[in-house]
């Protein structure tokens, strides 16, 4: 199957969502790249995308925040969960691109303590393919 069939076939599976979101594919690496707000409900989306490209085989996966704007406790619960459940498969996790509020809420939270975190997505991409 190629890539973009395979990427259509899950928007399928996860259905409406209210997260924009956009996924691309760099050598073996998959990004996700979600645009606005990830509040409860579009931390939801983000979930369910990222929990049905994890089942279907993205082991190795960068977020791209550079289009987020906000993200709440709900989104940072989705992050902590993708990369626990790509640690229990092996795969390799890195978000990139964390700005303004969004990168306060990480330093804060401390998750940029435990998570990989990269000023760039190619920065990113190179250290998780």
């Amino acid at each position: 199957m190629d890539d973009a069939s395979f990427i259509h076939s899950m928007r399928e599976e996860v259905g409406e969502k209210t997260l924009p979101i956009e996924i691309g594919y760099v050598r073996d690496v998959w990004i996700f790249s979600p645009v606005g707000r990830i509040d409860l409900d579009a931390s939801t989306d983000l979930d369910a995308t990222l929990e049905e490209g994890i089942l279907q085989g993205m082991h190795r996966i960068v977020i791209d925040f550079s289009e987020v704007t906000y993200i709440s406790s709900s989104g940072l619960r989705v992050i902590i969960k993708t990369a626990k459940a790509l640690k229990k498969v092996q795969g390799t996790f890195a978000i990139a691109c964390l700005l303004g509020v969004v990168r306060e809420v990480f330093v804060v939270s401390g998750f940029l303590q435990i998570l990989a975190c990269y000023d760039t997505v190619d920065a990113a991409v190179q250290a998780v393919g």
